[in-house]
């Protein structure tokens, strides 16, 4: 028994089409003393199926009732009488009539039985009733369908009820979940046609759930109407769908796509999550552009510490290293030279009577006479590790590695080679042109065992003073320094 009445199976009830909605017509056996009359056949059948707690029926090819047994009156509240001529989509809410609608057309489109759809239905007094519905279709001589016959059966949850309830509790509790997920969700069967929705995908679409029950992808979102085909091909051959990010009026929205299957495995409808990111895509491009900002700025950062520190070492005018720099270079070189595996000479220059050449043709002038002799300088000396440097006012210092004081030598007259051929007159000298004088003087790894600064101290003293004692001799000349 089943809620007060006997439970056939739902294939063995579709299979007996030849009396389910036959009239049934008893002709009694004569009367026996004493003995119970029997029942007619015909008679116990129509007994057994309107005696039945499930709800057998038929309709025709318009889906209005032209059979029905008397559990319609436990399940729903109404007699036969007041059933039959309307259709099951009358006794449901609009929305569920929508959903049922779509399922129930592509049924009867491909012509082919069906089993489990779970329908509500509003009773007479106003209470809901989940229904299980299963159905075969009816065809006339010539093929032509002229309905349905099928069964539904009561599998609304009861509170307290029997174990065989719980995975319809289970279904209510999920749809209960959908209905007021925060997140867009929505139901998406092979036509590409809406047949659940909750109020968040509503909401995003701009209409109501009521409205999109039914509707095509491509009415609702054009541009996401390709992608639900591309969706059911990827599942059915087994892969995941990737994640994707789609844009809608000025929002954009996480989209994954999960597929729906019956109890045989089959692919039937998509589900299809959609999660507002527009806020974490705002934070994200205010966070890139922010690191980018940052790049930036570290980088002119390090550009002005290159600059500064290229200031604080190089000479503004002739574009020189400074004596700063100058300086630095040596104390560099000095290990190598101190252990004897590299040797090194410095030259000292001065531009003669350049007191003079300002007075005579300006600073201005002056400062363009040390920016060509600069140049002149850096066209002889041109291996990486030497340095030149402006040392000061109108001096230039050389340090010039792996070079010892011949070496040395013959680099300063080259140099005075190159000034010579330079046209830059100088009417205050007795050369008439600007030249320069050169002190020479070479390291030696035994008076490199003190301290740098004392070190380079000395050398620099010993070029000067044979700076100064070419100066004693004439001016623009070269004086070696003894070691």
């Amino acid at each position: 028994m089943h809620r007060g009445g006997w439970r056939l199976p739902a294939s063995w009830v579709l299979a007996q089409r030849r009396w389910l909605a036959a009239p049934v017509r008893c002709t009694p056996e004569p009367a026996v003393a004493d003995a119970p009359m029997p029942q007619h056949p015909l008679a116990h059948l129509h007994d057994i199926v309107h005696d039945n707690s499930d709800w057998i029926w038929e309709v025709d090819a318009q889906a209005r009732y032209t059979f029905c047994s008397r559990a319609c009156e436990r399940l729903l509240g109404y007699t036969p009488e007041q059933i039959l001529g309307r259709t099951p989509f009358d006794l449901m809410e609009p929305a569920e009539a929508a959903r049922v609608g779509v399922a129930f057309a592509e049924i009867v489109a491909a012509r082919r039985p069906f089993q489990g759809l779970l329908n509500r239905n509003v009773r007479a007094d106003g209470r809901t009733v989940m229904l299980e519905t299963s159905g075969i279709p009816l065809f006339d001589a010539q093929g032509a369908l002229r309905g349905y016959r099928g069964i539904d059966r009561d599998v609304t949850p009861i509170a307290g009820g029997p174990d065989d309830s719980a995975t319809n509790q289970r279904l209510f509790q999920l749809e209960a979940l959908y209905a007021a997920a925060p997140v867009a969700l929505c139901l998406i069967n092979h036509a590409a046609r809406y047949l659940a929705v909750n109020e968040a995908m509503a909401g995003i679409a701009g209409r109501s759930v009521q409205e999109m029950i039914g509707m095509r992808v491509a009415e609702v979102f054009p541009q996401a109407a390709a992608d639900q085909a591309d969706a059911f091909a990827t599942l059915a051959a087994g892969h995941d769908v990737p994640d994707q990010v789609f844009d809608w009026q000025d929002r954009s929205y996480h989209v994954r796509v999960r597929g729906v299957r019956d109890l045989e495995g089959r692919l039937i409808a998509l589900t299809t999550a959609l999660t507002d990111i527009s806020e974490h895509l705002r934070v994200q491009w205010r966070l890139t552009k922010t690191t980018e900002a940052l790049a930036e700025a570290n980088r002119q950062l390090e550009q002005a510490n290159a600059q500064l520190l290229g200031a604080a070492r190089n000479d503004h005018l002739t574009g020189l290293a400074n004596r700063r720099g100058f300086d630095r270079a040596f104390e560099r070189l000095l290990p190598a030279v101190r252990d004897g595996t590299r040797g090194a000479s410095v030259l000292m220059l001065d531009v003669d009577y350049f007191k003079q050449y300002n007075d005579r043709y300006g600073h201005p002038q002056g400062d363009q006479c040390l920016r060509d002799i600069a140049a002149a300088l850096r066209s002889v000396v041109t291996r990486g590790e030497d340095v030149v440097a402006r040392y000061g006012g109108e001096e230039f210092a050389l340090l010039l590695p792996d070079t010892d004081l011949p070496g040395a030598a013959e680099v300063a007259r080259r140099l005075q080679e190159r000034l010579a051929a330079m046209p830059i007159s100088h009417a205050g000298s007795p050369c008439a042109r600007i030249t320069v004088s050169i002190g020479v003087t070479a390291l030696q790894p035994q008076e490199c065992q003190v301290q740098d600064a004392r070190v380079r101290e000395a050398v620099m003293a010993r070029a000067d003073r044979a700076l100064y004692q070419a100066k004693n001799q004439g001016r623009n000349r070269v004086a070696l320094a003894p070691v």
